[in-house]
């Protein structure tokens, strides 16, 4: 995820009202930008391995920062997701 994709979030001011849809599809672009991220990522992670094992790449250096940001993309993603599914089960818990 880019610091660009996050401020792109909060482009709404306060006094700007949006609609609900409006709302949902802002969360899905960005859900589905960060997804496409991510698999980007481990993408770039496998094609770097795939190089060095077949000799076509002689830099273990770059593979393994590649490796680890694709690691460290991977966590990222999975507490976002954590976060999500707490806050929804605390909104369906909450009374009306």
């Amino acid at each position: 995820m880019s610091i660009g994709a996050l401020q792109s979030i909060n482009t709404n001011t306060p006094t700007a009202k949006t609609t609900p849809f409006e709302a949902q599809e802002d969360f899905k672009s960005y859900l589905k930008g960060a997804l496409d991220n991510l698999s980007e990522t481990q993408a770039q992670s496998n094609h770097a391995t795939q190089s060095l094992m077949n000799g076509n790449l002689d830099n273990l250096h770059q593979v393994m920062i590649t490796a680890e940001k694709a690691s460290v993309t991977m966590q990222t993603t999975l507490e976002i997701r954590n976060k999500v599914v707490e806050a929804y089960q605390e909104i369906m818990r909450m009374q009306v």
